[in-house]
């Protein structure tokens, strides 16, 4: 994968940010640590007093532990209770010991254990709870200490490199970074800070941060796929936004296509979501969607309601038997349904190359129930296949019938 402005602009900021860490140290209450906090802040060890004592005593043993005070720089380390069951005194005790930061504002995500970094200032900035506190070592807990550390210095300095060029473009691609900095929240403020910089958002940081992906109403599925593919070109989003515009964009084609009329274009996305990002969890879908969500259109299958799309979009038809020079018919041919069907156009391909076509719209209805196409095919083919593009409204596909072909 390419790297991306954001990731270079880290690797760099990182290098310069490496220092000595000094040992953290533990306070009992806010109001002692706050005397003597640095610019670290605070990390608050919550742990769930009366109702886990597994959780207590591994939050006890991770406050006292060497490798984690190291870890965590100079913050002041406080082992903080959380209860099941909050009552007027034991609220009153919870208190006591987190002062201002009081409970954390996500506590309803969190579970318990849980280490919860602050600013100096009271800012909630990490987290780290669930399986990664759980199933880690001592020092593998300290590595992801050190980790969240980090990851705030980083931001902190995109932020100040923000502030110190004029050049308004870089100054909103700056911020946007350091919202995108792994395993520490959004800074404060973060978007009023970019409209103030670029008020009309004229460098598009704003829309990729709000980036959002789906059908619209009354929009064509030419307009939708061109936002995508827009999308999929943009340097501002990550990876992971437009995997997601694609997973968007497949179960929408799927819905309105069918795995048989949907097919190419299930295939084109879901395979631009596996280049994104291989390993992820949407990357290794990718092959799991082509298998399940697609179904090829073959030559002996006709057309049926099941078959024809709900709007016109081209389908292929493979294993067409005209792969050898010489002239061919192509019959459509109705059978039952209360409808019948519209061929907006009909090619004949090999691969993605296009050896003949017709342009011009044909029905096969109750009144003539038959249309014929005739092909010249000049030289040995390697991949025959027809285009069709149906035409029929969405609700104008209770039909059936046959396509057979024929050489003269």
């Amino acid at each position: 994968m390419k790297k991306t402005f954001f990731l270079s602009l880290a690797a760099s900021l990182l290098v310069t940010m490496a220092a000595p860490a000094q040992a953290a140290q533990q306070f009992s209450t806010i109001e002692a640590a706050k005397q003597k906090v640095s610019d670290a802040g605070y990390i608050l060890f919550i742990y769930p007093e009366g109702w886990d004592r597994y959780g207590e005593k591994l939050c006890k043993k991770l406050i006292a532990d060497k490798g984690v005070q190291q870890a965590a720089d100079d913050a002041a380390l406080i082992l903080a209770p959380i209860y099941q069951n909050r009552t007027e005194k034991n609220n009153a005790r919870a208190k006591s010991v987190m002062g201002h930061l009081g409970y954390p504002h996500d506590m309803a995500d969190i579970s318990y254990p849980a280490l919860v970094f602050y600013e100096k200032d009271g800012r909630q900035y990490a987290s780290l709870h669930g399986e990664p506190l759980m199933t880690a070592s001592t020092a593998e807990v300290a590595e992801l200490v050190k980790q969240r550390r980090e990851a705030r210095k980083l931001q902190q300095s995109l932020l100040d490199k923000s502030g110190a060029t004029q050049d308004t473009g870089e100054k909103a691609r700056l911020v946007l970074a350091a919202a995108r900095v792994d395993g520490v929240e959004w800074p404060n403020q973060l978007k009023e800070t970019l409209r103030k910089i670029d008020p009309e958002d004229k460098h598009g940081c704003l829309a990729a941060l709000n980036f959002g992906f789906g059908p619209q109403n009354n929009e064509s599925m030419e307009a939708f796929m061109k936002r995508l593919d827009a999308a999929l070109e943009n340097k501002l989003l990550t990876p992971w936004q437009k995997q997601r515009a694609c997973a968007a964009a497949i179960g929408h084609i799927r819905r309105s296509y069918g795995s048989m009329a949907g097919g190419p274009l299930i295939i084109k996305y879901a395979k631009a979501m596996k280049k994104l990002d291989p390993d992820s969890a949407l990357g290794l879908s990718a092959p799991v969607v082509i298998r399940d969500w697609v179904r090829e259109y073959r030559y002996g299958q006709g057309w049926s309601d099941q078959i024809i799309p709900a709007a016109p979009i081209p389908m292929l038809m493979h294993d067409v038997p005209m792969n050898k020079p010489g002239t061919y018919n192509v019959t459509f041919k109705l059978k039952t349904g209360r409808d019948g069907i519209t061929i907006n156009r009909l090619r004949l391909m090999d691969g993605e190359t296009c050896i003949a076509a017709d342009e011009n719209v044909r029905h096969v209805t109750w009144g003539n129930t038959e249309q014929t196409y005739t092909f010249k095919v000049k030289s040995s083919l390697k991949k025959p296949m027809l285009e069709i593009t149906y035409g029929n409204a969405p609700d104008k596909r209770s039909t059936w019938g046959d396509i057979t072909i024929s050489p003269q």
